[in-house]
């Protein structure tokens, strides 16, 4: 069974490295590490240093999946931020649960809503474990910034990104999994008739009142039929066909079709394809497949075929809108 480590990630990438020697001095030894962040420009620099760091460090034993970002907020401090936030958390949860993985949830990077955030994602969707990150050195903590720690050599950053484990602390959070109610949960909210127990639930936590659903309900109601209404995570390896091409276009290619890979558990298959000329789009064709064409910049633009695991139109649907927002923040 894989493990992957689904972490909040701000100004200090320090906590993420901390977080995998522990776990793994505790006999718990991480696979893959995904991050959960913002468009920040330290947090962007932290990630970047981690996309480095982590499989050099770790001599390729540890896959770096990147992150699922809030691209167009800089923090969580808005209604709409934390709704696109939940639903990067949950949909992460979500996937890499249905395909049997063990999650070691930290929380212990980024600002305090967004801890708060993935800690309610993980009461509804779960978790092996949900934990903060502490260091027991002051002196460590202060030179853990993104801004010194860029400018330090190798072995300085190596320091303070690997403190003795002794003197790391993973402090492990209670929390209560509501995966079985989830189904009930979405219907109470939707108005259908439901358990008193669980109605009582929903009411305690101000999601529900004089039977109809908050504010808050109704944002949790959005993120839940969001996620729900998501093809299954692929069964297995994504399979890639891709065409031999000259080496600086066959590299791109090769690049994009892996960040595809890793971003969406949903496709099964890439296929490299022709390209035509016009704006990045994406493209649904039932009843399975996406066609994807990126933009030309310094090489000949990239298309791909994408068979994902959608069963029905709606799923497929909701597949395409997925792809096409990620691919327009990332080809700006």
């Amino acid at each position: 069974m894989r493990r992957v480590l689904l972490a909040t990630l701000g100004e200090t990438p320090a906590v993420i490295t901390e977080a995998i020697d522990k776990l793994r001095s505790e006999g718990v030894h991480v696979d893959v590490v995904v991050l959960l962040t913002t468009k920040d420009a330290f947090a962007r620099e932290a990630l970047e240093l981690l996309s480095r760091h982590v499989p050099s460090y770790y001599n390729g034993e540890i896959e770096f999946h990147g992150a699922r970002i809030l691209e167009a907020f800089y923090d969580v401090d808005s209604d709409t931020a934390a709704l696109e936030f939940m639903h990067l958390a949950c949909a992460a949860l979500r996937d890499y649960r249905k395909m049997g993985w063990e999650v070691y949830a930290s929380i212990a990077g980024g600002r305090k809503a967004m801890s708060a955030l993935l800690t309610l994602a993980v009461q509804f969707y779960g978790a092996q474990r949900l934990f903060h990150v502490l260091v027991d050195d002051l002196e460590l903590e202060e030179e853990g910034h993104i801004q010194k720690l860029k400018n330090k050599l190798p072995q300085e950053q190596n320091r303070v990104l690997h403190p003795p484990v002794e003197h790391i602390k993973l402090v492990n959070l209670p929390f209560i999994g509501l995966l079985p109610l989830l189904g009930d949960i979405v219907a109470g909210l939707k108005g259908s008739p439901m358990r008193s127990e669980v109605q009582a639930l929903l009411e305690h936590n101000g999601l529900l009142a004089e039977g109809q659903p908050t504010s808050l309900g109704k944002m949790i109601l959005q993120v839940l039929e969001s996620i729900e209404t998501l093809p299954e995570p692929r069964q297995g390896e994504c399979e890639k066909n891709l065409a031999r091409k000259e080496p600086k276009e066959a590299e791109q290619t090769r690049l994009w079709a892996e960040r595809l890979e890793r971003r969406f558990l949903f496709i099964e298959r890439i296929e490299d394809i022709g390209w035509r000329e016009g704006q990045p789009k994406v493209k649904a064709e039932a009843p399975n497949l996406l066609i994807v064409f990126l933009p030309g910049r310094r090489i000949p633009g990239i298309g791909f075929q994408l068979t994902t695991t959608a069963q029905t139109p709606g799923q497929l649907e909701r597949a395409r809108q997925e792809v096409e927002r990620w691919l327009e923040r990332e080809v700006r």
